[in-house]
């Protein structure tokens, strides 16, 4: 990777932002939905908070274990399972903070020189540590998108 200071300014700011659409929402929208198939706005901000971990756990697999196959997770199912629906988006903002700083100053001091290694998803195939890294900052947008439609 010939610049990773985009890729990494990127990184750094899905929780900035998502930190402030918590602050500008009131607290009658948290249980809303925008669409019957998609989470609410408490459960998304609990998914990102969830999810940043497990994107952590498979950047060390993809490093240490090259070609190895990272666990495929049912989205729905977890947010049942840790009950998503009880989640204050104040707090798991703060935890995917401090979470994204740890992906962060992976991405800074251990990946470079292993940009190309994969793992093996079940349903995505094979995912570099580059790829990875790019697939969080679409995640963020997704989701920053979705909860920008609750402050319409």
């Amino acid at each position: 990777m010939a610049n990773n200071a985009y890729l990494l300014s990127s990184l750094r700011k899905g929780p900035i932002i998502v930190g402030w659409i918590v602050a500008h929402a009131t607290p009658e929208i948290y249980d809303t939905k925008t669409d019957p198939d998609r989470f609410s706005f408490r459960e998304a901000v609990a998914h990102l908070a969830d999810w940043e971990p497990i994107l952590h756990e498979r950047m060390k697999q993809i490093k240490f274990n090259p070609g190895s196959v990272v666990p495929a997770y049912d989205e729905g199912q977890r947010a049942i399972q840790l009950n998503y629906a009880a989640v204050d988006p104040a707090e798991a903002i703060k935890r995917w903070e401090a979470s994204r700083a740890e992906s962060i100053r992976f991405f800074e001091h251990e990946a470079p020189g292993f940009w190309n290694n994969y793992a093996k998803h079940p349903e995505r195939g094979e995912i570099s540590l580059y790829d990875l890294a790019n697939m969080e900052i679409a995640h963020d947008t997704y989701h920053i998108e979705h909860m920008l439609q609750f402050l319409a």
